[in-house]
């Protein structure tokens, strides 16, 4: 018979206290690791807003789990610029959404993200308002507004009073590509039926047209995040035992594996991921669209001034073709002249240059001696091929067809409400897709500055390798050049592509030659590239490196220090 009674219960020594085990095995080294590495840099992804009615793609996450893997100065970089153009999306919204009542008091991370914000270089940021002109529907599933219901009669409102307080959620939902205009009659690249409002998109509307920004709750975007504030916390404080273990290991003088200290270096950049997003929601299903006439309108209105963009290689590089405005001489005539031509909505037809067409009250010629772009034609398709895209006859002939003459016509409507068409200052471009895929260029040198301190502080872990116990002297001194390349590698690479631009772009033309500046050109594009490839190939070398030395541990490797058994954590 068995009995849960002890057998020799002389042997038994009541309230007796037993120790966790004082060593580990190859497994729990193993296990540790890739579980930290896995876990917290997927969960630290957070990827755009699909604009189309369908779910994130979980292969889309998993490219960029493996960027985050390989290539994590990349994923910082796209995080570190999202959280820019927050604050700066929170500066303009500070200075044309107004709020119309005494809105709550900021908590303290705003607070502190407002401090933190002025001092990278911008203006006290007043982090205001959102729209009260549509119903509980926002989010609750895909929420349609048509702001046209709103203000039919309205042109341009520069004054909307708002009930609801702009926040560092409200920016990062829209640099993910939260908000999007209904384009269906003039589908964007020919087949999408959204146009997502890039961040330069949502600050033209908050000059220019801020009725058209609906407003909705923080509390409705964080309802449809997949992830809060308690779940980010208890992902810190798995990186945090990470860290703790293997700072406690270094305190005892127990030696670290290589493995360990390249999940180090990963742990580190992830919290530094966590701490700039951990206002951006996770994982929201669908966008806020945007519907009504205005909406069609300003969606031909952007794809006439804006220049399309196909992002490549997980946005590494961009296929950047023309934009239509710059084929066009656009100008305001209330009457018709003798050499312009009027048709109707349903024709299609055929112009030459020099030649021009009223299109309600804008003239539009077009230009003489510009060419197509390939690039247009490429990322457009023959399919859905617009004018400017396509080939032109030999004597510069193109024919218009009805969706080209639509979006001009909704074009005009739009510019007409506010004054004129006005190309946006800066970087100007529309995707398919918002998100990672969207990364601005830094514009402050403070900026260039936090993010290179981010970046090398991130690698540095790397040389905590220095000493370790390798299966070869040449594996040794492969690790020390690697980890050394690494640390040089943001200051240097940044640096290259700094010193190029400035040579390209703003040196005058008659102190460099032009044969020197296509040199140049090819020059700092074949070092871009190679760095690329060796920073991988580095980073590949670090993982490689860090299994091949686990069966060469030394026995103190799998001695436990003290603390770190006690922290919580999870395993």
């Amino acid at each position: 018979m068995y009995s849960l009674a002890p057998q020799n219960a002389s042997a038994a020594v009541a309230g007796s206290w037993y120790p966790s085990p004082a060593s580990r095995g190859t497994w729990q080294i193993i296990s540790t690791c890739i579980s930290t590495l896995v876990i917290c840099v997927w969960s630290a992804i957070h990827i755009y807003i699909p604009p189309n009615r369908r779910k994130p793609s979980v292969l889309e996450k998993a490219r960029w789990l493996i960027v985050g893997l390989l290539a994590p100065d990349w994923l910082l970089f796209t995080a570190f610029s999202q959280l820019c153009q927050t604050w700066e999306l929170s500066e303009h919204a500070g200075d044309y959404l107004l709020v119309g009542q005494l809105v709550a008091a900021l908590t303290w991370q705003e607070r502190l993200w407002r401090y933190v914000g002025a001092w990278v270089g911008r203006s006290e940021i007043s982090i205001h308002s959102s729209t009260s002109t549509e119903d509980g529907r926002i989010l609750c599933a895909e929420a349609e507004i048509d702001i046209d219901k709103t203000d039919a009669d309205s042109v341009t409102i520069r004054s909307c009073v708002r009930k609801n307080t702009w926040t560092l959620t409200h920016g990062y939902y829209a640099v993910m590509g939260g908000f999007v205009l209904d384009s269906s009659p003039t589908p964007v690249f020919g087949t999408e039926t959204r146009l997502v409002l890039a961040p330069w998109m949502i600050q033209f509307l908050m000059k220019h047209d801020t009725d058209l920004i609906p407003g909705i709750l923080k509390g409705d975007i964080a309802c449809q995040s997949k992830s809060g504030g308690l779940a980010k916390a208890l992902l810190v404080v798995q990186l945090l035992y990470f860290a703790v273990s293997c700072t406690a290991r270094l305190v005892q003088a127990l030696p670290l594996s290589l493995l360990e200290v390249w999940t180090l270096a990963h742990a580190l950049g992830a919290i530094f991921v966590y701490a700039i997003w951990w206002k951006k929601p996770l994982d929201i299903p669908k966008p806020t669209v945007i519907i009504g006439k205005r909406a069609h309108e300003f969606a031909a209105y952007f794809q006439v001034v804006g220049t399309p963009i196909v992002p490549r290689a997980m946005g590494l590089s961009n296929d950047s073709g023309t934009a239509e405005m710059d084929y066009l001489k656009i100008a305001f005539c209330a009457h018709a002249g003798d050499s312009e031509i009027a048709f109707d909505e349903q024709e299609t037809f055929t112009m030459l240059p020099t030649q021009s067409v009223q299109v309600d009250a804008y003239t539009f010629t077009i230009r003489a001696g510009v060419a197509s772009d390939p690039d247009n034609c490429d990322m457009f398709g023959k399919t859905h091929c617009p004018w400017h895209a396509r080939e032109r006859r030999p004597d510069g002939r193109i024919t218009l067809g009805k969706t080209d003459i639509l979006r001009w016509r909704l074009a005009t409507r739009a510019a007409a409400r506010i004054g004129g068409f006005r190309k946006p200052e800066g970087l100007i471009h529309y995707t398919k897709t918002g998100g990672l895929q969207t990364a601005e260029v830094l514009s402050s040198l403070r900026e260039w500055i936090i993010l290179l301190a981010l970046i090398t502080t991130y690698v540095l872990p790397h040389l905590l390798g220095w000493d370790a116990a390798f299966p070869t002297r040449i594996e040794r001194a492969l690790w020390r050049i690697t980890s050394v390349a690494a640390v040089a590698f943001p200051v240097t690479f940044y640096g290259t592509i700094s010193l190029t631009a400035f040579l390209l772009y703003e040196t005058p033309s008659e102190n460099m030659p032009h044969v020197l500046r296509i040199l140049t050109g090819y020059t700092s594009t074949t070092l871009y590239f190679l760095s690329v490839i060796l920073y991988i190939l580095g980073n590949v070398y670090f993982l490689v490196e860090s299994l091949r030395q686990l069966p060469y541990l030394p026995c103190s490797a799998f001695l436990l220090p003290n603390l770190s058994i006690y922290f919580p954590h999870f395993s």
